[in-house]
């Protein structure tokens, strides 16, 4: 009777868990629990945001030849499968809003050609030629198109940001106008003379302005007679805005606190700003030391040292002084990926940044409450230090700084991103115009149009997220910092890099004309989570495989010697008829050669055993004993709990 219960039991047990699964898989479709140790499948919450705030439908192609797929590309394999599933948290996310096809482009199908139109790329995946894609395409409800060609396991750490901003652009399709501001002739063109006497110098346009018009729609606005910021401009870029008036920063705080974005490039010593060239050193220090908008850094929370330039004795560059000989300069000086803040989208990717007298930035003491400054990248903790701006008054003498400049105890900041909210440098209001006085028709005309005009509110504080990026160099953009110009074999002049400004410059560009959202977006950690005990023992056999290796090339080599040898001392007029010697020596080398073969072929199957015998463990491990474990303390309380009703 006990038997029958139990079997009884056992039965509706049964039957209740496939009720129990199919119940809970319509039911439960949306709840999602993420058990990942770097929670891999939670997205970030700008992500979120945005997804729960789509309007427009968008449609995401997700092409992946998995048919071509060998063992070779089983991390592209393992890559695939994770970005499918980043995808689908996507579309569960989006509500509805974001339609997912996986698509395996095949050899020679439509699909294919589908994939190649759209500009996937592939990689050639075998003999045969047969190519591996591994692409996205967006599209949305007109038909714009944003395009990942290739997904590389490479940048897993930017997956989540790219496939966000890739939503986000087909969401807001316009390229966003960036405001440019800076007294440097960065159009290039002809230079009025800064000393009597002197010609006007032609000067060449800076590369960068190539490199912005590529990407962005750009409104220059004048720093001497800037007044208010036009309502088309999304961004503006600072690059040394000396001669601001208080109009002018005035008009770029309020574009601030109304959730403008700004990039700033800014100098407490420009060093190639045209009015240096003065024969006056005050006037060459004035020139030099106007940064343009130091209330607004202040507001922020942002300190500029003043008077002070930074650099790195560590890192300093090589240049030539007055008398030939190479000195090395720390006002010039490189920065890597060591003290480059690796978590910041903006940052994460650059290698290595070139810079010429910047200033040192940092948090300031009066730093608003509810703003966050983070420093982006710094000098090197031993070599960096400050030295007095002074010391570039006239023509630059490279011995006599490299002779002065003493490293200071710890790293000097160079670049800073701001966000939260912070205040107007204008508590007061709008300052005072400086124009001059109109006549009285034309002052009663402009008060009848601001009686029809609702008048714009002084803004005390961000009344929509602040966030800005300042870099406290405007000379590293000048091109022959982190570039030299290159002539290909048509006479064509190319730009060279030789350092990631240019990069830097359009990191921050494409990070802040996003939504604020997607701003917020840091690095991911990577998915890959190594088979370690399957590496060590492909590590072992991989030494052992080198050891057999090179004990044959020591054989070889030690062969062609002894082959060498004997043939000198042979006759010339026999010099192509081998010898009995080289016969023997020759053959010796050949059953040599075979059974170090012999030998490696046995490594090969040694580790494949070894491989595979593990996994073998694993698997029944996986299947069988941990299924048993419970079935058997299930069946020791089943047991238990029969002989208790028994008594």
């Amino acid at each position: 009777m006990n038997t029958r219960l139990s079997l009884i039991g056992l039965g509706l047990a049964i039957a209740l868990f496939l009720a129990i699964n199919l119940f809970a898989a319509p039911a439960l479709r949306g709840v999602r629990a993420d058990l990942t140790e770097q929670k891999l499948y939670t997205l970030s919450e700008g992500t979120r945001n945005i997804l729960r705030d789509l309007e427009e439908p968008i449609t995401l192609r997700f092409f992946f030849a998995k048919t071509v797929a060998n063992e070779d590309a089983a991390p592209f394999v393992t890559y695939a499968e994770r970005v499918r599933e980043m995808l689908e948290e996507y579309v569960a996310l989006a509500d509805g809003k974001i339609d997912l096809e996986v698509i395996d482009p095949e050899p020679y199908s439509e699909a294919e050609e589908l994939a190649v139109g759209y500009g996937i790329q592939g990689r050639i995946a075998n003999s045969a030629g047969d190519r591996l894609y591994l692409g996205l395409v967006g599209t949305n409800s007109v038909d714009d198109e944003e395009v990942l060609p290739f997904l590389d396991p490479s940048r897993e750490t930017f997956l989540e940001y790219e496939l966000t901003e890739m939503i986000d652009r087909l969401e807001n399709p316009e390229l966003p106008i960036v405001g440019l501001v800076s007294s440097l002739p960065l159009r290039g063109g002809m230079q009025p003379p800064t000393q009597p006497g002197q010609q006007p110098q032609r000067t060449e346009p800076w590369a960068i302005m190539e490199v912005i018009e590529r990407r962005y729609e750009l409104r220059e606005l004048a720093p001497a007679t800037l007044t208010e910021i036009p309502d088309e401009v999304d961004l503006l870029l600072l690059i040394h805005p000396k001669g601001l008036t208080e109009q002018g920063q005035y008009a770029i705080d309020q574009f601030c606190l109304r959730g403008g974005k700004v990039v700033a490039f800014v100098d407490p010593y420009c060093y190639f700003d045209p009015a240096r060239d003065s024969q006056d050193p005050m006037a060459m220090l004035e020139a030099g030391a106007d940064t343009g908008i130091d209330p607004l850094l202040a507001a922020w929370g942002v300190a500029l040292e003043a008077g002070k330039v930074a650099g790195d004795d560590s890192t300093g560059l090589e240049v030539t002084d007055a008398n030939g000989q190479p000195v090395k300069l720390p006002l010039a000086f490189g920065v890597t990926e060591d003290t480059i803040d690796e978590d910041d989208i903006m940052t994460a990717a650059l290698k290595q940044l070139r810079f010429f007298v910047p200033g040192a930035l940092g948090a300031a003491e009066d730093k608003p409450e509810n703003a966050v400054v983070e420093m982006l990248m710094t000098t090197t903790e031993d070599g960096g230090g400050t030295a007095d701006s002074m010391l570039l008054i006239g023509k630059l003498d490279a011995q006599r700084i490299a002779d002065s400049f003493v490293p200071d105890d710890g790293a000097v900041g160079l670049a800073v991103r701001i966000s939260g909210t912070v205040r107007s440098a204008f508590p007061d209001g709008a300052p005072e115009s400086d124009a001059p006085e109109e006549d009285a028709a034309d002052l009663e005309s402009a008060d009848d149009e601001s009686e029809e005009d609702d008048e714009v509110a002084h803004l005390s504080e961000s009344a929509a997220p602040f966030n800005a990026l300042v870099i406290a160099d405007a000379d590293m953009l000048y091109d022959p910092i982190w570039s030299r110009p290159t002539r290909d074999l048509f006479g064509n002049v190319r730009i060279q890099p030789l350092a990631d400004n240019a990069a830097l410059l359009v990191n921050a560009l494409e990070n802040l004309s996003g939504s604020s959202d997607l701003i917020s977006l840091r690095t991911r950690a990577d998915f890959s989570r190594p088979f370690t005990r399957k590496q060590d023992l492909a590590n072992q056999a991989q030494e052992r495989y080198r050891a057999e290796e090179l004990e044959l090339e020591a054989k070889l080599a030690e062969t062609e010697q002894k082959l060498t040898q004997l043939q000198t001392e042979k006759d010339p007029a026999s010099a192509l008829i081998l010898s009995p010697e080289q016969e023997e020596q020759l053959q010796t080398f050949r059953e040599e050669q075979l059974e170090t073969r012999r030998r490696l072929r046995q490594v090969k199957r040694d580790l494949r055993s070894e491989i595979d015998a593990l996994g073998s463990r694993l698997k029944l491990l996986n299947i069988f004993l941990i299924p048993a474990i419970v079935a058997a303390a299930f069946a020791a309380w089943r047991l238990l709990k029969l002989g208790a009703s028994a008594r």
